[in-house]
């Protein structure tokens, strides 16, 4: 049996990783203005965290077309015999509502496809596609694939230092991190994914503090399958916090991956974070 492996554009899969593993990323849309987007297709991280601060507007973000879906699993049937779809935390986004109503279209056309909301997001939910694909290729079923990508979703963590909530808060995204906002003056907040949503982890006094607590973070969820270290504009900052925590690393290699523009209009501009699977 070949079974295909989808996921969306809030998994900030780098483009080579994704193509390496065979799996078909669906980019979630960006509206700026009367302008709609393509995530990471149409748009660029580096245009989106340009036109942030700057932006009258607010920028929004929405879910993939049910057709989107149904056109890609179509495709994607003539050539394999399961689809598992493995998306965002449905808290979050429509994105798995989409996937879930394109398969009730299709579900004369007998293709066996899976939705999984994994409840995470960023390179959490990337990691989770690519372990997934991994044992697709070491033999795993369409079953055992829904458990495996429901189990590692629970060992998938997902961790940013922020420099401000007011994306969030703009957003509609601050989750359980509401209590943060108005209290914060310079604090660094440090946030994760909790049964779908934003919730606080800690925050620091200043960015110094704030890298030596998302390193300790790494230390302390190892021994780790993958590990990849977030930006949004501060590429060489995420290179130092990898060199760091190479030895915590697979291979002694972190990831270093940049937040697309979706989850990074939410997050804003100075974001350093996490991105990891825990050893089974």
């Amino acid at each position: 049996m070949t079974i295909a492996v989808v996921t969306d554009s809030t998994s900030d899969l780098p483009p080579e990783i994704a193509k390496q593993h065979g799996i078909e990323v669906i980019p979630l849309n960006v509206h700026i203005g009367d302008d709609t987007f393509l995530d990471g297709q149409t748009i660029t991280s580096d245009q989106m965290y340009r036109i942030l601060p700057e932006s009258k507007e607010i920028p929004t973000t929405s879910a993939p077309p049910v057709g989107k879906f149904v056109d890609v699993f179509t495709r994607l049937s003539k050539d394999h015999d399961a689809i598992i779809s493995i998306h965002i935390s449905s808290k979050l986004s429509l994105t798995y509502i989409s996937a879930v109503n394109a398969v009730s279209e299709m579900v004369d056309t007998g293709v066996d496809i899976r939705v999984v909301d994994t409840e995470q997001a960023s390179m959490a939910l990337g990691w989770t596609a690519v372990h997934v694909a991994e044992k697709i290729a070491a033999g795993a079923s369409i079953d055992d694939a829904v458990e495996i990508a429901q189990k590692a979703a629970t060992r998938a963590s997902f961790v940013g230092m922020v420099d401000t909530l007011d994306y969030l808060v703009r957003g509609g995204r601050i989750g359980k991190a509401r209590g943060f906002v108005g209290s914060l003056l310079r604090i660094k907040p440090i946030l994760t994914l909790e049964e779908g949503e934003a919730h606080p982890v800690g925050r620091a006094r200043n960015r110094k503090k704030g890298v030596a607590m998302l390193e300790q973070m790494v230390a302390d969820a190892s021994p780790l399958d993958k590990l990849s270290i977030l930006y949004t504009t501060e590429p060489e900052a995420a290179q130092a916090i990898a060199d760091e925590v190479a030895n915590y690393a697979p291979d002694n290699k972190p990831v270093v991956a940049q937040l697309g523009p979706v989850v990074g209009n939410y997050l804003g501009p100075g974001v350093l974070g996490l991105g990891l699977l825990r050893a089974e």
